[in-house]
């Protein structure tokens, strides 16, 4: 007969019932209760772990912030990025009308008549990553993957990985650039973090 308590059949004789309440106290009662007791251990010990065994994705959800052309033009400020400063500043729609460097009013300061713009990223269960503007329409996509504190968004050009903490509801994505990178895949991998600042999970 197996050991353990799901294999054991009570008996159904009066002689064997007094044996059987022995059994139960002595034997298939603690085992019942070990069992529990590593259930909840192993519940404990592995907290991102779903029932299934597959690991939790903490990125899943639409995280937004308030962006500013200020921020922007700072986060772009690095050697290498300065030259796309301006691209940036139109691609992302800061300055109402403007939708070329050439209607900037003044390029010496691209951030006249600017404007706070809304601005989202989502990652989807299925691997999706993409972004949203203040009007709640598509302004990007691509693919992504997670491991450990890093995130890694495959996209038209060379994948791109950023590292990311989480404090409660709130995200910050530090992009892994090569120092003096001048590429738009570096411009963009930074208008898409904000280094330094902070989006908030939506619907918590």
């Amino acid at each position: 007969m197996p050991l353990h308590a799901g294999a054991i059949t009570p008996p159904r004789s009066a002689t064997s019932i007094a044996l059987w309440s022995r059994v139960e106290r002595r034997i298939v009662g603690p085992m019942r209760r070990w069992g529990l007791a590593l259930v909840v251990l192993a519940a404990l010990a592995f907290p991102t772990m779903s029932i299934s065994g597959v690991s939790t994705n903490p990125l899943v959800g639409t995280w937004t912030r308030t962006t500013t052309c200020a921020e922007l033009l700072q986060a772009l400020s690095r050697p290498g990025l300065k030259k796309l400063a301006l691209e940036m500043v139109v691609g992302n729609q800061f300055i109402p009308g403007v939708r070329s460097v050439a209607q900037l009013k003044d390029p010496s300061r691209p951030c006249l008549g600017a404007v706070p713009r809304k601005h989202s990223h989502f990652f989807t269960k299925d691997g999706k990553f993409g972004s949203l503007d203040w009007n709640r329409e598509a302004v990007d996509d691509g693919n992504y993957t997670v491991s450990m504190n890093k995130v890694t968004v495959s996209k038209e050009f060379p994948r791109v990985t950023f590292t990311f903490k989480l404090v409660g509801n709130k995200l910050g994505l530090v992009p892994q650039i090569p120092k003096g990178c001048s590429t738009f895949r570096c411009a963009w991998a930074v208008s898409v973090a904000y280094p330094g600042k902070t989006w908030v999970r939506e619907g918590r």
